[in-house]
């Protein structure tokens, strides 16, 4: 097991990413662009690495900080930035390939007439 924030990230993303081609398939019934797998698994690699920025600004003694112990706010709040930004990019992301499917790749429509 890989102690490696980026790795992690890199991995849980794949997961997520292939999450999303398999839900696109099925759901919606074609193949997802290339793009929004991209985004989808670069979002989750950043989401990850920013919480463990976070979690490391923390939790991290002083001394082992040197000159940045004074911007552990700064460096907190731009952590937070990160995760807010990929979570936010992930879902809008996820969203528009779940809403934005032609119609005739959802659900048939019952024919209503008398």
């Amino acid at each position: 097991m890989t102690r490696d924030p980026n790795l992690v990230g890199i991995y849980v993303g794949l997961c997520v990413g292939l999450t999303f081609v398999v839900f696109s398939l099925w759901k919606v019934k074609k193949a997802p662009d290339f793009t929004a797998t991209a985004v989808i698994i670069l979002s989750c690699a950043g989401a990850v690495v920013g919480l463990h920025l976070g979690y490391v600004a923390v939790t991290i003694e002083d001394s082992k900080l040197g000159q940045l112990a004074q911007h552990r706010l700064p460096v907190i709040l731009g952590a937070l930035a990160v995760v807010w930004t990929a979570v936010g990019s992930l879902h809008k992301t996820w969203t528009q390939t779940a809403y934005d499917a032609p119609l005739a790749a959802r659900e048939p429509q019952k024919d209503v007439r008398p």
